[in-house]
């Protein structure tokens, strides 16, 4: 069960790196592509650095063109979501990426013979709902924005990204399969950041290099986080490690509350009975159907 603690792990690291991306988007980046070309930067140098310390194991040519895709849809991924991050509140735009067990246990079925009881198909089912559930501001009306979209392209990106990924752990170690992604997203950055270059050097004359160091020790962070996400597919389903996952929602939650209380000056959100309440039973929703699917 070490995927459990694994998938616990990289959810509570991930809640932090949602409230960091609130917060620098909402502060100091204008251009929500900024954090995705570092995160690009930071993904190579530490692909970089796995290759010198442990070395990659051989893939063949068609593994690594694979594995050159699933990094080019981890980076959609991204671009879909910090532009979601921009005009939505964090603790909405996050449970969203939960609609990925949605898209993940479809093409791990299809793909990987990955089939399931009907008690685990019905809690990714609860994951799902409670994740919709969240980004309402009531039970009565549900009326996604641009940002439910953007999240819903983000979840999909992120969902052939992981498929990817599990069927490459069949012919490699995690380190090797983690870096060849890592290389594949950084290639598609560079048309990125060829459009967007302007945008970074004007972000380092008004704020110095500070915000870069932010943004860089975030992006750090996040990287922590999809290696161990990496590592519980590696040991388990990749669908129940994404359902699991969606756990990641509370700690966003719970981290919001406490900051919008003790220090609104560093993040505000809409915290009152009637929205807190929706979002308590979405959770509820979506531990059971973290229970079920484990």
């Amino acid at each position: 069960m070490q995927w459990v603690l694994f998938s616990l792990l990289a959810a509570s690291i991930f809640a932090v790196v949602n409230i960091m991306d609130k917060y620098i988007l909402t502060r100091w980046v204008e251009n929500p592509t900024i954090p995705v070309i570092i995160l690009g930067t930071v993904g190579l140098l530490a692909s970089a650095f796995i290759y010198l310390f442990f070395g990659f194991s051989p893939l063949s040519c068609l593994n690594t063109a694979l594995a050159l895709i699933a990094g080019v849809f981890y980076v959609l991924m991204c671009v879909f979501y910090f532009r979601a991050v921009k005009i939505d509140e964090i603790s909405r735009v996050t449970p969203l990426f939960y609609l990925t067990p949605l898209f993940v246990s479809i093409l791990a079925a299809i793909f990987l013979g990955e089939v399931f009881t009907q008690m685990k198909y019905l809690g990714m089912f609860l994951l799902v709902i409670g994740a919709v559930l969240i980004s309402s501001r009531n039970f009565i009306k549900i009326n996604p924005g641009s940002a439910f979209w953007y999240m819903l392209l983000a979840s999909f990106s992120i969902a052939v990204s992981q498929i990817i990924t599990k069927y490459l752990l069949e012919f490699a170690d995690f380190w090797t399969v983690f870096s060849y992604i890592r290389i594949g997203a950084f290639f598609a950055l560079i048309p990125i950041l060829y459009f967007n270059f302007s945008d970074l050097v004007s972000i380092v004359r008004k704020h110095d290099v500070k915000v870069l160091g932010l943004i860089t020790m975030n992006e750090l962070l996040n990287l922590c986080g999809v290696l161990l996400i990496t590592l519980a597919i590696a040991c388990g389903y990749v669908t129940l490690v994404n359902a699991l996952g969606s756990t990641q929602a509370f700690f966003v939650l719970s981290f919001t509350v406490v900051l919008s209380v003790l220090y609104p000056q560093i993040l505000k959100e809409e915290i009152s009975t009637s929205i807190v309440l929706v979002k308590l039973i979405a959770m509820i929703l979506m531990f059971t159907g973290a229970i079920l699917v484990i």
